[in-house]
């Protein structure tokens, strides 16, 4: 079931009667564009579903250049290396797709990029990466039979030399643990990940893998913009078994 059928059926249980709660997911679809801008200009909602895409009516790749003369959505209309937006404290840039600065607390934040420093709490050694699945949309699609079979089973990727200072066998089950929390997963032992770093993809159901996800370890902790997660800031460890 889609997420729009959901948000229907939800609407009218809890009693909203706002319109766009009762449109069909082609209504939402015509509602999404401005079908009057110049660069959809004999694009319509019916050749998109012939023809399965449409290019935009715009320049040829090698003359496109949008941002040639700036027009950045930013206060100088220029790529801010400094950032001005920031003189008025934690924000969240306005063209991210969720981003909201309704509810930021405004505590001060350094318009210049920096480098924080991994945490170490607990003084556990690997930062896992959990990046996300190539079978799900986040964990959407997560308890379908075929998305399943496609991702195979939770698991992590440790490298040989993390593996044998554990005592872990590529295909053998482990659990990946910190203060936070742990999770089960298959270990694949590969040089994709160098020594000190561990990946596994998040998404997961706990209600199809029998357990808990890799969100478990990860951090509850805010980032430093825009009260973002940490979640690229996750130590552990692994040990054998379940």
């Amino acid at each position: 079931m889609p997420n729009t059928e959901l948000f229907r059926r939800l609407a009218r249980a809890m009693g909203f009667d706002d319109p766009q709660f009762s449109y069909s997911d082609e209504e939402l679809a015509e509602r999404a564009y401005d079908w009057t801008a110049p660069v959809l200009q004999g694009i319509t909602l019916e050749r998109l579903k012939r023809e399965g895409w449409a290019r935009l009516n715009l320049p040829a790749p090698d003359q496109y250049a949008p941002h040639a003369q700036g027009g950045f959505p930013t206060p100088s209309g220029k790529v801010e290396l400094k950032a001005s937006m920031a003189a008025g404290g934690n924000f969240v840039l306005p063209v991210f797709r969720q981003g909201s600065n309704e509810f930021q607390d405004g505590s001060p934040v350094d318009p210049l990029p920096g480098w924080t420093a991994p945490q170490t709490a607990g003084g556990y050694p690997l930062s896992l990466i959990s990046s996300k699945s190539h079978a799900f949309l986040n964990s959407g699609y997560a308890n379908l039979r075929r998305q399943l079979a496609h991702a195979g089973e939770q698991h992590v990727l440790i490298n040989a030399v993390d593996a044998s200072a554990r005592g872990i066998a590529d295909g053998s089950r482990v659990t990946v643990f910190n203060d936070g929390g742990a999770f089960q997963a298959l270990a694949k032992l590969s040089d994709d990940v160098p020594s000190g770093i561990v990946q596994s993809p998040m998404g997961y159901w706990p209600a199809v893998t029998g357990g808990a996800s890799v969100n478990a370890v990860n951090p509850a902790r805010f980032g430093d913009l825009g009260r973002s997660p940490a979640f690229s800031d996750t130590r552990v460890d692994i040990r054998p078994g379940a």
